[in-house]
């Protein structure tokens, strides 16, 4: 089931709305609300991106510390936006990279509207080999669904 979030979402609904969910196969793991995510260590990534026109500071959990705390052995994810936009990448391709699943942009919690609420960003400014189109599909916004293989 995909999660569907009226465009005006607002984080009125942060503490009870499922905003991410995670599958193995069939099998649904987790959904997390935004609350969930807000529990993890807070990391933030200030860079530049191709969609903004000026330097952006995102924050939320880091990818690695989120898959870490799900105890699920994964090779492979499958990451699914609310627009069905859907790509796949190995993990070993993503993890050390520094992304995060942002969840405030310059401090406030995204809206739909406006990419969120939940974005994979990358710290594109950072390292030199992110800036390229490979990480650059791979940072999906309105991301909802993470399935694991």
């Amino acid at each position: 089931m995909l999660l569907s979030m009226p465009r005006d979402w607002s984080p009125a609904f942060a503490d009870e709305t499922p905003v991410l969910t995670v599958h193995r196969g069939h099998q649904e793991i987790r959904a997390f609300t935004l609350g969930d995510l807000e529990v993890f260590p807070q990391a933030t990534i200030t860079t530049g991106t191709p969609w903004h026109q000026r330097v952006e500071t995102f924050s939320g959990v880091a990818l690695d510390d989120f898959l870490a705390s799900l105890g699920q052995p994964a090779s492979r994810l499958r990451l699914l936006a609310l627009n069905d936009y859907l790509v796949d990448a190995d993990i070993s391709d993503l993890a050390g990279t520094g992304a995060i699943l942002a969840i405030r942009e310059n401090g406030a919690l995204m809206p739909v509207s406006d990419k969120g609420p939940v974005f994979l960003m990358f710290p594109f400014d950072s390292d030199v080999r992110l800036r390229h189109q490979s990480y650059y599909s791979r940072a999906v916004w309105q991301l909802c669904r993470i399935e694991l293989s």
